[in-house]
């Protein structure tokens, strides 16, 4: 099913910003983990908790993010998810975060390996996700 989208919506809370009221940068990694986890169970083919008691992690492996706007406190935040590739030993995830004025703030992607959880080998993704994701 790709390309594959999932919209997730976060609104930027008083203690993750500043002194000026905008959103701390580091936030950021933690509404796209929230969005993305979200966007896995959208799928109906498991989330990281069914994957993790089956034996297999996620860790990232890279990132890579562009910032273009500043966020505030209470802004709304809408965080598209897209995975655009097949998913073999790792799973790419594309984001772009806008505002509700239609501002991009943030775009970037994530790579997470799947991972045995007793040897922290290389291991294939579930069943589920490959034909998902194919």
């Amino acid at each position: 099913m790709l390309p594959y989208h999932y919209e997730h919506r976060v609104r930027v809370r008083y203690a993750e910003t500043d002194k000026m009221g905008v959103c701390w940068h580091g936030n950021y990694l933690l509404y796209l983990e929230e969005a993305r986890g979200e966007a896995l169970r959208a799928t109906g083919h498991g989330s990281y908790a069914d994957m993790e008691a089956a034996g297999v992690m996620t860790p990232i492996v890279h990132i890579d993010l562009n910032y273009h706007h500043s966020s505030f406190y209470d802004d709304e935040l809408i965080i598209h998810v897209y995975v655009e590739e097949p998913v073999r030993s790792r799973i790419c995830f594309r984001y772009e975060v806008v505002n509700t004025a239609g501002e991009l703030v943030l775009d970037g992607k994530t790579i997470l390996a799947f991972i045995t959880a007793d040897t922290h080998q290389p291991c294939r993704p579930p069943l589920a996700l490959r034909q998902f994701f194919k």
